[in-house]
């Protein structure tokens, strides 16, 4: 479709809205920087002991997604994840324990706990933030739940995903029952029970239309 020229005109920007568009995104992109700037200071520690471990990293986030095993750092991980941080770091603690290492495993009573008193819905995510973002910490831990179950806590996983007060993170549990319901008998049976849950309700019959 071809636009008249005076239709052109009126969608083109005057210069004095390019100015005010450009100075909005040189804001974000400054408050951005400080927001970047701040989590950084607050890790400040955590990243020394990393680096202590032989840990190349700039920021606690690139450990997520890491091709290379870092068992050397899961101790370092799992003493900071106790600690008193901003939501956003737990977050991130919490994503970069999501890892198939034994000593994660070990460590599933102190997951379970840190998971069921993460809180959750909107709050300060950032140190320093004065505007309230949807909070992550609750669902990092319940990717670190997913990795870390094994067939002695599959049970309690369980328990974990029924309880409704524990809201939407349930759904970052599903994998591990995905994964083991042909084999295990019990992640079936919870599959089938939970199909029924309003928040898990949704993602369950997608796995069935997939089939």
């Amino acid at each position: 479709m071809r636009h008249k020229p005076r239709e052109l005109d009126r969608m083109r920007l005057t210069e004095e809205e390019t100015a005010r568009l450009r100075e909005i995104n040189r804001t974000r992109e400054q408050e951005i920087a400080e927001r970047v700037a701040r989590m950084r200071l607050e890790q400040e520690s955590l990243l020394r002991e990393l680096h202590a471990v032989g840990m190349k990293i700039e920021y606690v986030v690139d450990l997520i997604g890491m091709s290379q095993r870092y068992e050397q750092a899961i101790p370092i991980l799992l003493k900071h994840l106790v600690m008193p941080y901003s939501d956003a770091t737990r977050e991130t603690i919490a994503r970069s324990l999501a890892v198939r290492e034994p000593e994660v495993q070990k460590a599933w009573p102190i997951l379970v706990e840190e998971y069921r008193k993460a809180p959750m819905g909107w709050g300060i995510k950032g140190p320093g933030d004065i505007n309230e973002y949807r909070l992550g910490a609750k669902n990092g831990l319940a990717c670190a739940l997913a990795v870390a179950v094994t067939d002695e806590t599959l049970e309690e996983l369980i328990d974990i995903a029924k309880d409704r007060t524990q809201g939407e993170s349930r759904l970052l549990l599903l994998s591990a029952l995905k994964k083991r319901r042909k084999k295990n008998p019990l992640a079936a049976q919870a599959i089938e029970e939970l199909a029924s849950d309003p928040d898990l309700a949704k993602e369950i019959a997608s796995w069935r239309k997939r089939r």
